[in-house]
């Protein structure tokens, strides 16, 4: 981690060794299963590698404190690694027990649901198209029909926030992916038509184009495409490597996009990148545990109710992220707050047994079910499904939970919607 005769001005062997622990246990659990080459507990090692493991000893030995919150102190950092080390382990106990639950009928039910049987007719393509459209034509009039603001990030278009329109925040987090889904469909199923294939992929780069989305949208979109197009991809441990390689220099570089033309572009790797806002997941979670801030499950009452406007529910909570910003006195309040500190936020120590519980046995479900079931099937639209929770479930452990969880049913509803649609028979 730090070369030879570098001067260390601020450094621990305990924060350091116990930092060095997570990464270890974090890297082993990525890469020990080859003949599984991705799923949703290697993306939780993933978020763990770089968000528990390496940004917060960086963190330490450059003193960073965030968003001008205090400086997090070697004592405190070294018992929190502990903590951290302790959700690690045991995640992978519950893992590893619910693992070897057996499926039910219903989750058999699935497969079937979502398997394709034949090629689309006539009529099925047509209205694959006529919902692509209607999804670039509402993300299109969403950017005040400017191609500039529809193609890049920055500029024109600004973010979405919790005090964005409801109807800004539907086209976004549901209309937007549409577009996307009909692609994945009409790729997942039988049929080969060229000109089908141009038109619906067409729409889907005009309306989702990566530089134009927030990051973790472009993932939740994109990485399905690359898994359903390049087998490559499902070998060995490609996909932890690639996954690693666009954190490393894809997001950075994604991120020139966010507020384009108001600063310097940058590209490539730099290490400084883990001692900046992007990589304040640990020191957030570290201040919320810390200064023991517990809201008796106010926050997920939010999360559970993220569609109901402010308008009808002006108390509504706000995001955990923004919530611990105003809370702390920080002079930025767009920041995240982890999964567990959601939990913590929430209900205490209780509320982080009860997240990874429930995180442990949900990563095993959907696990099994997609390498046991249908990983097998072709033609299974499933696969959608589970290769966005990929995404979006790294998003979700970043945090905050209110915005990951309404993009996350906004995703799987348009999902839900395009699989409708494939259904449809001609009369």
């Amino acid at each position: 981690m730090f070369s030879a005769g570098q001067s260390v001005l601020h450094f621990s062997s305990r924060v350091y060794l116990s930092s060095l622990a997570i990464q270890v246990f974090s890297i082993i659990q990525i890469f020990n299963q080859r003949s599984i080459p991705f799923s949703l507990k290697k993306i939780f090692y993933l978020f763990s590698l770089f968000f528990f493991g390496i940004s917060p000893v960086l963190q330490f030995y450059h003193r960073t404190a965030l968003f001008g919150a205090r400086e997090i102190t070697e004592n405190e950092y070294f018992y929190f690694n502990l903590l951290i080390f302790f959700i690690l382990i045991l995640f992978q106990l519950l893992y590893t027990q619910f693992q070897k639950l057996r499926l039910t009928k219903n989750d058999m039910r699935i497969s079937r649901i979502f398997s394709i049987h034949g090629k689309p007719d006539i009529k099925q393509v047509l209205t694959l198209i006529a919902f692509s459209l209607l999804s670039f034509f509402l993300v299109f009039k969403a950017n005040s029909f400017s191609f500039f603001s529809l193609l890049i990030r920055g500029g024109e278009m600004k973010e979405l926030s919790s005090n964005s329109s409801t109807t800004t925040l539907i086209i976004f987090r549901f209309f937007q992916p549409i577009s996307m889904m009909c692609l994945l469909y009409y790729i997942s199923s039988k049929s080969k038509n060229f000109l089908v294939y141009f038109i619906l992929t067409l729409l889907t780069l005009l309306t989702c184009f990566p530089l134009s989305m927030a990051r973790f949208a472009a993932a939740a979109m994109y990485i399905p495409l690359m898994l359903l197009i390049f087998p490559f991809f499902k070998k060995k441990n490609v996909f932890s490597l690639v996954f690693i390689l666009g954190l490393l220099v894809v997001f950075p570089f994604l991120n020139n996009f966010r507020y384009f033309g108001s600063s310097e572009f940058k590209y490539g790797f730099n290490f400084e990148m883990f001692t900046e806002g992007h990589f304040d997941s640990y020191q957030n979670f570290a201040l919320i545990v810390f200064d023991n801030i517990i809201t008796g499950g106010r926050q997920l009452l939010g999360v559970f109710f993220f569609w109901v406007p402010r308008s009808i529910w002006p108390a509504k909570p706000i995001g955990s992220g923004a919530f611990i910003a105003d809370k702390m006195g920080f002079f930025f309040d767009n920041v995240s707050c982890n999964y567990f500190a959601e939990g913590y936020i929430n209900f205490g120590f209780f509320g982080i047994l009860l997240f990874i519980f429930l995180l442990a046995f949900f990563t095993a479900k959907m696990d099994k079910l997609y390498w046991k079931v249908i990983s097998n099937d072709k033609n299974n639209f499933f696969k959608v499904i589970y290769f966005v929770l990929l995404g979006m479930l790294f998003f979700m452990l970043r945090g905050d939970l209110m915005s990951s969880f309404a993009y996350t049913v906004g995703f799987i509803l348009a999902i839900l919607i395009v699989n409708k649609i494939g259904s449809l028979k001609v009369k």
